[in-house]
């Protein structure tokens, strides 16, 4: 065994692969297979170059352009299938070694390094062993199922032939030549001949031990995972081992091979890349279609300090600010190992604990296959033309791949950016076959929005308005008449928002200032559980529940993601909310997101710690019991449920005179002029219900806010939501305290939160309200869309069919449950810029993972 004895610099990045079902050819549309756990399909893409060589000497270029150093200044590392020297003869031989295993490659790393070279490590697999319409017998398995061996499902790895590369310098180099790292290696170990589990054992401590960390501070463990079933055992029962602790469910393991197949040479580089990665970018990788481990070894996976994700999560940064770091344990074919241990490369900057210098851009959106096009003309006549054009251009070039979908967007996005028009359509599409299916669609669709007055939308989520609610007549300048309307706690769901970060990296850093650990702020280990085994569909569903029944957690995360949906269009689309407003618990959303407090933060340890949110309006509802008169809760009466929560359909009149003489039933929120919660005692509750012979669906929230008794903690609530402010905002906020802006001051703020939380909520009159002022656009900053449901419904209220316009307005979701987040925003987005609201979209066309040296 030996001991690698320095600490270096990763600089540099590049990779391209292909298997039976897939192509990536670039770093940008790599990453996004990585992240997602699958890639895109072949039919949208081309094939890899036929000579892979040429890619790797193209990929040590790319390396040292972006790095603005002499191509024959770097050493080269070819990490080949069985260590041939096939590879040998393309590249520039007095610069090139060739090797079999990453253990190898790295004692070679290691030497150049100390002699302070520059040195690509290439990893190939130049066999391509299957073509487009056949696949090889021993990837038929393989076709279902993307996991790794470690799963009891596991039956084999599909092919994969491609190159991977990492560009390693000196930390003096990297300093000196302003380099971006994008991730320090901080020490490995290798040994040879690994034919048991006590060798890779001694191997993972001498690497933690030479990296001078612990096995509990390791955050992400990249596995080899091979298809043979011993050496995959060895490698598992090792690490399992290595890593025992006392805590649990610290270490997530993630696969490459579940993303690729087997590449030999490639895999063992490709690896480590996916490591730099994930530190990189900040988000835990999934191993898409885990099940979980054999039968025979479930209890020594439950024993330890692993959890295996089935979708990638964001990595929030560390409570005390230390870096992430990650770990590679690499076991090759002929029993070469090597466990390496890598850190994240953190910006420092006085003063700043995340600050705005280390945002880290990707091309996640921009490599999409999903692509928003822009059509945009004065007139129906000419909008029409603009799509003919595109027609025609699609129908000679549909099977010629010289003109990308990627291409068709962007030209027309720089077309819409260089005039102001009146009308927008906006289609979106995944390929060029689907994007001519949505212009015929729009020919037809827009013709007939001309003459009804209607919008035309299709089920992909393309968007057109002849009635746009923002005009050069109907918008202020510098205003969008833009309303965030803010969801109450209610529907926080597990999953929520997982991706937000990785799609928009412009608004981690703002985030992660909002609190010391905004993990825990926003409740990561309860929205993005942690397990081995893969949870079903009713163990999610009661994690949902779960969710529910804790106020204070949930409204914490409530405050949270109200403020990363927030940051998504102030940061990234520079939108700016002219008028805002709160659903119940959505008002102190509000405040935080908009930047009304100064310390928003300040609000996690007073929610842990409230009485009030903790145990008497939630948990042992005490202030209910002792309003009342019921005894306090006892073992023996736990599971008593003495507040329940009801939609119904019904008005306020009608609630009201079915109530009377009933002290323990509470209209707490009118959502419609038809539509309402009605809440208490579930026997006084369903009795009222009874009498207005309406169908009632229990929403299983045992919390109290909204009510008589709520009152009781009036002054509790001031206390707990009176903080500091910034200076004024130009948003004006209405509560429904009073129906009107609340002044940004402390204790106005704070009153107007209690008084909101005790009082009932009357949405319809908050929405009039708002409108009345000049609020047309309305986006709802949270989960769901029940409150753009609701804002439609109460607008068009009472007026006829023919007088639709009296109210315009366009209403729009941002998150919906069951559909991705990708596809959710872009549908906002073709809506808004449909209807005219000023945004900046540009993120959604260019961007990249590759930062190059000024």
């Amino acid at each position: 065994m030996v001991q690698g004895n320095f600490n270096s610099a990763i600089i540099g990045l590049d990779a391209q692969f292909e298997n039976q079902h897939t192509v990536q050819n670039n770093i940008d549309s790599v990453e996004r297979a990585l992240y997602l756990g699958k890639g895109k399909g072949k039919e949208q893409t081309t094939a890899l170059e036929s000579t892979l060589e040429l890619s790797c000497i193209a990929a040590v270029e790319r390396m040292a352009l972006a790095n603005q150093v002499p191509y024959t200044d770097i050493k080269v590392i070819v990490l080949a299938q069985n260590g041939s020297n096939q590879a040998k003869p393309t590249i520039d031989v007095e610069n090139v070694v060739v090797v079999s295993s990453l253990a190898k490659a790295m004692l070679q790393i290691d030497e150049l390094i100390g002699q302070n070279a520059l040195v690509a490590l290439v990893g190939i697999n130049l066999t391509k062993s299957f073509t487009s319409n056949e696949l090889a017998e021993n990837d038929l398995a393989a076709d279902t199922l993307a996991t790794n061996s470690f799963d009891e499902t596991f039956t084999g790895y599909q092919h994969c032939h491609g190159m991977a590369a990492l560009l390693f310098s000196s930390v003096s180099f990297a300093q000196s030549n302003n380099s971006y790292v994008y991730s320090w290696l901080k020490g490995f170990a290798v040994g040879d001949e690994v034919i048991n589990f006590t060798e890779v054992t001694e191997v993972t401590a001498l690497a933690l031990d030479n990296a001078q960390v612990n096995a509990i501070d390791i955050g992400l463990l990249e596995v080899t995972a091979l298809a043979d079933s011993k050496l995959a055992m060895v490698e598992s029962t090792g690490l399992i081992a290595s890593y025992s602790h006392k805590e649990k469910l610290t270490t997530a393991v993630s696969c490459a091979r579940s993303v690729t197949g087997e590449g030999e040479g490639f895999s063992q580089v490709f690896g480590l890349l996916r490591s730099v990665i994930a530190l990189q970018q900040r988000y835990i990788p999934a191993i898409s279609d885990w099940q979980q481990p054999s039968i025979s070894e479930l209890q020594n996976w439950q024993d330890s300090s692993f959890y295996l994700a089935t979708e990638a999560r964001p990595w929030y940064p560390q409570p005390n600010g230390s870096a992430h770091l990650a770990a590679y344990s690499c076991l090759a074919a002929n029993n070469d190992y090597c466990h390496l241990v890598l850190a994240e490369n953190k910006v420092i900057v006085a003063g700043e604990k995340h600050p705005s210098q280390d945002i880290r851009h990707n091309g996640f959106i921009a490599c999409s296959e999903l692509k928003i096009i822009l059509v945009a003309a004065d007139s129906e006549q000419a909008l029409l033309a603009r799509l003919a054009e595109i027609e025609d251009k699609l129908t000679s070039e549909i099977s010629n791949v010289s003109l990308s979908l990627t291409d068709i967007a962007l030209r027309c996005y720089q077309q819409t950016q260089s005039a102001t028009s009146r009308y927008s359509i906006a289609l979106l599409a995944e390929s060029k076959e689907e994007l001519l299916k949505e212009i015929q669609s729009a020919q037809s669709g827009i013709e007939t929005a001309f003459e009804t007055d209607k919008e035309w939308r299709t089920p992909k989520g393309s968007y057109f308005t002849s009635n746009p609610v923002n005009t050069d007549l109907t918008v202020s300048e510098g205003a969008n008449n833009v309303s965030f309307l803010y969801p109450g706690i209610g529907a926080t769901y597990v999953g929520l928002g997982r991706d937000l970060f990785h799609l928009f990296p412009e608004i981690h850093q703002d985030v992660a200032d909002l609190a010391d650990d905004i993990g825990a702020s926003l409740k990561d280990k309860l929205l993005n559980p942690r397990t081995i085994v893969r949870p079903s569909f009713k163990e999610l569903k009661q994690l949902d529940l779960n969710l529910r029944g804790n106020l204070a957690d949930i409204a914490e995360a409530g405050v949270g993601f109200a403020c990363v949906f927030t940051k998504v269009f102030e940061n990234v689309f520079k939108v700016k909310a002219d008028y805002a407003t709160g659903y119940s618990m959505g008002e102190v959303s509000m405040y935080a997101a908009l930047g009304a407090w100064q310390q928003p933060g300040l609000m996690s340890a007073r929610l842990a710690n409230s009485d009030t949110f903790n145990e008497r309006l939630c948990g042992d509802l005490l202030t209910l019991r002792e309003h009342w008169g019921l005894p306090k809760s006892t073992d023996n009466t736990a599971d008593e449920l003495i507040w329940e929560t009801y939609t119904i359909k019904a008005t306020l009149d009608e609630v009201i005179k079915a109530s009377e003489g009933e002290e323990r039933v509470y209209c707490t929120i009118i959502n419609t002029p038809d539509s309402l919660l009605l809440a208490g005692y579930p026997a006084d509750c369903l009795r009222v219900i009874k009498k207005l012979g309406v169908r009632a669906m229990a929403l299983n929230m045992a919390n109290a806010i909204h009510s008589a008794p709520a009152k009781k903690e009036y002054l509790d609530m001031v206390e707990l939501y009176t903080m500091e402010v910034n200076p004024r905002l130009k948003t004006k906020m209405y509560s429904s305290s009073c129906y009107l802006p609340v002044p940004q001051l402390s204790k106005a703020i704070a009153h107007s939160v209690a008084k909101c939380l005790c009082d009932r909520v009357d949405f319809p009159r908050l929405i009039n309200t708002m409108h009345d002022k000049g609020a047309r656009v309305f986006i709802e900053m949270g989960p769901g869309r029940s409150l753009c449901s609701w804002t439609d419904k109460i607008l068009d209220s009472g007026v006829q069919e023919s007088d639709a316009q009296c109210k315009p307005r366009v209403a729009v979701p941002v998150n919906a449950k069951g559909t991705s987040d990708e596809l959710t925003y872009l549908r906002a987005l073709a809506k808004l810029i449909s209807h005219g609201v000023t945004l900046d979209i540009k993120t959604l066309f260019k961007g990249s993972i590759i930062v190059q040296n000024n």
